[in-house]
């Protein structure tokens, strides 16, 4: 387990951001109490393995005033995520827009289109498994506290068990975004950024992305219809689509 360095003053945030946003490449990931939506801490690795964890449950002001909010609004430095969404619901209530991010949940999930497959979620335990990339062993026991407690993280002082959390949902970030930065084919980047973004805005946006989803997953099927002949369809399929229209045909 590398060094995990606790940054909970105004003055100590600032020396830090200052050094990460010197970095190409930042892991992030942000801890809190999801059902009041309060963030508590965030969670940094750089490419050298140093983790940096600031405690915002004890110095809120280092979101704004200790420069966090650079780190985040940085259109030079990329942030790597797993699952955009959760940081950015997090974030919602100071006004920051996370931007140039990359969300590895989401690169998995357009690699799988890439190859064919349906879009798929994935956990950051399974994906480092489908890398091969190695954790440090995590406590069972306390990961079960995390997951029954919704207060698990505004507790004080972060204790050694919960300084090993954070440090391992930012450990395998750097790496798994080389992994799938690589493997995702140019023409993919685009459809890449606009499911990052729909991810980004899915838990503050939720109606709204939701919908967009649905038209897209029923658009998804007509076009399936019009590849397959309707000779391969069920008669029962037959039946339900006899006689009717595409709701996208024009008129």
């Amino acid at each position: 387990m590398p060094g995990i360095n606790v940054v909970s003053t105004v003055a100590g945030a600032e020396s830090v951001v200052r050094r990460l946003l010197c970095e190409p490449v930042v892991a992030v990931s942000c801890q809190g109490t999801r059902h009041i939506n309060v963030l508590t801490s965030v969670t940094t690795c750089i490419p050298s393995g140093d983790v940096f964890v600031f405690d915002v449950k004890s110095c809120p002001n280092i979101v704004l005033d200790g420069g966090l909010i650079r780190l985040f609004q940085s259109v030079e430095l990329v942030k790597v995520f797993h699952d955009v969404s959760i940081a950015s619901k997090f974030l919602h209530p100071y006004g920051i827009k996370i931007r140039h991010y990359f969300d590895t949940q989401v690169g998995y999930s357009v690699l799988l289109e890439q190859k064919g497959f349906p879009p798929r979620k994935i956990t950051l335990d399974q994906l480092c498994k489908k890398f091969q990339i190695n954790l440090p062993a995590s406590d069972s026991h306390e990961q079960k506290k995390m997951n029954d407690d919704v207060n698990y993280w505004a507790k004080r002082p972060l204790s050694k068990s919960m300084l090993h959390l954070c440090a391992t949902s930012v450990m395998s970030l750097e790496p798994l975004y080389t992994c799938l930065a690589s493997q995702l084919d140019p023409h993919m980047w685009e459809w890449f950024d606009c499911m990052s973004e729909e991810n980004r805005l899915s838990r503050i946006q939720r109606r709204r992305i939701q919908s967009v989803k649905s038209a897209r997953r029923s658009q998804q099927f007509v076009e399936h219809l019009y590849e397959y002949p309707v000779t391969e369809l069920t008669e029962e399929e037959r039946q339900l689509l006899s006689n009717t229209l595409p709701e996208s045909h024009p008129d």
